[in-house]
């Protein structure tokens, strides 16, 4: 059994940040029940038999339960589940879920125990609540942008999506807290996360640095901020990043590169030397680095002790021997996308190992089981489903 089974999560989430944190859990053994429009409209792919890759990835081991909110006898359904359920994340604009007449407040009612995390761009409350935002805009209006990219050029955004997800890695943690909270004292209470929250949380030494001394972090490229050398470096070949935060790392690295005169250069004598000097100490070993090729400098580095690394694709993480050896890639099954793999969960515990609970569900897959183990009857579940169908003109061959 999974660390958290036992604990039932209804997911009323989309985009990333909400559908990673249920991810997360649900890997951890808690049974999410996914609810979705039954009229959920296509996004952009690519597809793989008919489902998204985006799906097929955040989607894993979920339940996923179709409730029109927008008819008040399916409203009802929802609130049932409710009833059973030990949490609800949702991630709509704030005031979204009211006006659906599925408040805190009202769910507090039928519920008061319930569990109930809330994320969005900017928060519940403050002059940018009702702003609706996405990563991009997040990463823009945090700041992590300013900070990204190299000296003296544009902006860039991180190559993944870091606001979405370090916002459901951030809920996961609250989510934990609380669930821990409700055990302890039977209460439950409300997670009003923001995206924007979390970016500044996450800017957190170069906002320090900030207001103690008014010095405004800048766009340092691949080049560390506080170590030297540390970077990316050109080879013969292609790209190695590389690090000596220590003294012994740095003649290491001087050694392998077979000029002892840097070592020794008053310039790069020690840390601070380097820090003051860094963009020297960075010009220097280019110069030497680029004749070599990633493989065999990355070879001899390692075996010096000295933190480095060629710039891998993602073919070449995915068919690499630390991520087979770790287990970090995992097969799953879908109904119409087949088997396919993807990343497995990070978290190794000793006596409750992660497993997934399976591949991503088709649309509505779950329904008829989820609605019968909370006491609806076939000819119940059979006149919501019908109803349903009247929705889904758009998508006849999702099975129901």
């Amino acid at each position: 059994m999974g660390i958290l089974d036992g604990i039932t999560i209804l997911d009323f989430t989309q985009f990333l940040s909400g559908p990673t944190c249920t991810m997360i859990l649900s890997d951890m053994g808690a049974r999410i029940i996914k609810i979705e429009r039954p009229n959920k409209e296509l996004s952009a792919g690519p597809y793989v038999g008919g489902e998204r890759t985006y799906d097929l990835s955040v989607m894993r081991g979920k339940k996923s339960v179709t409730v029109d909110m927008k008819d008040p006898e399916q409203r009802l359904v929802f609130f049932d589940l409710v009833k059973e359920a030990d949490a609800v994340i949702e991630n709509f604009k704030p005031g979204t879920m009211s006006r659906m007449g599925v408040s805190y407040e009202e769910i507090k009612k039928v519920n008061p125990e319930i569990v109930f995390a809330s994320i969005s761009g900017y928060g519940q409350y403050g002059p940018f609540s009702n702003k609706g935002a996405l990563d991009l805009v997040i990463q823009a209006a945090g700041g992590m942008m300013s900070v990204t990219g190299e000296e003296g050029k544009p902006p860039l955004k991180v190559g993944i999506s870091a606001a979405d997800l370090l916002t459901g890695l951030y809920t996961t943690v609250g989510m934990l807290a609380m669930l821990y909270h409700k055990k302890r004292t039977g209460k439950g209470q409300r997670l009003d996360m923001a995206m924007m929250d979390v970016m500044t949380a996450c800017m957190g030494e170069a906002v320090v640095r900030y207001c103690a001394t008014g010095e405004v972090e800048t766009r340092n490229g691949n080049t560390g901020k506080n170590v030297a050398p540390d970077g990316l470096f050109q080879t013969k070949d292609g790209f190695a990043a590389i690090t000596a935060e220590t003294q012994e790392q740095w003649q290491a690295l001087c050694s392998v590169l077979e000029v002892p005169s840097l070592a020794y250069d008053p310039r790069f004598s020690d840390m601070k030397q380097r820090q003051l000097h860094a963009e020297a100490c960075q010009l220097a070993l280019a110069g030497i680095v680029k004749n070599n090729s990633t493989a065999a400098l990355v070879s001899l580095l390692e075996e010096a002790g000295v933190p480095a690394s060629p710039v891998h694709t993602i073919p070449e993480v995915a068919e690499g021997g630390q991520v087979a050896a770790r287990g970090m890639l995992a097969e799953v099954e879908h109904p119409t996308a087949g088997k396919y793999r993807l990343p497995n969960t990070p978290l190794n515990f000793s006596k409750t190992p992660n497993r997934l609970q399976g591949g991503a569900p088709v649309l509505g897959a779950d329904t008829r089981e989820v609605l019968k183990e909370i006491g609806y009857t076939d000819e119940a579940i059979n006149g919501i489903l019908e109803k349903q169908r009247a929705l889904r003109k758009l998508f006849p061959d999702y099975p129901l």
